[in-house]
């Protein structure tokens, strides 16, 4: 791009142009990540495309399950979450899913393509849950044997309880921070913003992949989206996964009358997220059952190379799998393999986000 490009281009193209020729960065300003998000619709979107051909295969996508293993009875008051046991809502609470069922399941999604298989808990932590939590080590050990990549989200964890996590061979760990640090506050009181983050900081020194993102449609603003991405973009190293989640309200919940999230709310985020973090798997999480295959092809274009399939993400609809193998087939699209050696991977995984979003 020449010097006269730069001084006329937007942001979009400016900043797209310097991480195709410098690679990653981690010293965003939030201002440089505002003017990137505000540039014209289809520079962003078209420059968002020509950092994600240059970054990963084109039109490949990964393909992940989620499982609601422990669904409901949640201590924590997540203003979206229809598992708050604060809420009257349809889900009621329920123990933790045996074996056999969680490998049926496992099994029935890698039949149907996925290659990454995601386990979420309804709980606040792991704190005293110790046979629980083995049990869930035997669950990563199993699905691991499958030739899957295992992802978990748990709530908040503990340093050794992240290394036993890796130790049994869990591919991703994702805890999403929702939202940025200032609108936080308006959403959950029951967890703070810096424990989320310690709990991402245990998973990556424990050498497990980190999959955080955010919830769109919460009631923020755009200044909020920003900031969620500043934060992301500003870690120590980029999460390998960036959900980006539309809030699918939920009936009892105090967002349960939240304006659905438009299709070109979506397309921004990814493209942003793709341009800011050009590397991290961005999925395109809760909220996609309510986008027709032409808004979720903008998506793709824009960054996005990852999804939830599957007929329920935790609680909350989702695509089913014939709907996703026309989308496919329709967009020429083509299923990421799975990267199941000891390296961590760069891929995506939101889960209690995707609750709030729907995409559990």
């Amino acid at each position: 791009m020449s010097a006269t490009h730069e001084a006329v281009g937007s942001a979009a193209a400016v900043h797209s142009d310097k991480a195709l020729r410098e690679g990653p960065r981690n010293d965003w300003s939030k201002d440089e990540i505002k003017a990137v998000y505000d540039s014209p619709m289809l520079d962003l979107l078209f420059h968002g495309a020509q950092v994600h051909r240059h970054t990963h295969k084109l039109g490949e996508v990964q393909q992940c399950t989620l499982l609601s293993i422990k669904t409901g009875g949640c201590s924590e008051d997540c203003s979206y979450c229809p598992q708050s046991s604060r809420y009257d809502t349809e889900v009621k609470s329920q123990k933790m899913m045996k074996k056999d069922a969680v490998l049926e399941a496992a099994k029935k999604a890698r039949d149907a393509g996925s290659t990454r298989f995601c386990m979420g808990a309804a709980w606040r932590d792991t704190v005293g849950r110790k046979s629980n939590f083995n049990q869930i080590l035997d669950y990563v050990k199993e699905i691991r044997n499958m030739g899957m990549e295992v992802c978990c989200t748990l709530g908040m964890l503990e340093k050794q309880q992240a290394m036993d996590l890796k130790e049994a061979g869990l591919t991703a760990y994702n805890h999403n921070l929702d939202t940025s640090r200032e609108y936080y506050p308006n959403i959950i009181s029951t967890r703070t913003y810096d424990e989320r983050l310690q709990t991402l900081e245990f998973a990556r020194e424990a050498g497990i992949s980190v999959c955080s993102g955010g919830i769109i449609g919460l009631g923020e603003a755009e200044e909020d989206r920003v900031g969620l991405l500043h934060t992301l973009a500003t870690l120590p190293k980029h999460p390998e996964s960036v959900p980006i989640n539309a809030l699918l309200a939920v009936k009892g919940t105090p967002l349960e009358d939240q304006k659905p999230v438009e299709i070109w709310e979506m397309v921004r985020m990814i493209a942003t997220a793709r341009i800011v973090m050009p590397k991290a798997m961005v999925r395109l999480s809760a909220g996609r059952v309510r986008f027709s295959i032409s808004e979720q092809a903008l998506c793709f274009l824009a960054g996005a190379n990852s999804i939830f399939t599957g007929e329920k993400l935790l609680t909350t609809p989702n695509n089913d799998f014939d709907a996703d193998q026309l989308m496919f087939k329709v967009l020429g699209l083509t299923p990421k393999p799975p990267k199941v050696s000891d390296e961590m991977e760069g891929f995506d995984n939101n889960i209690c986000q995707q609750e709030a979003t729907g995409s559990g």
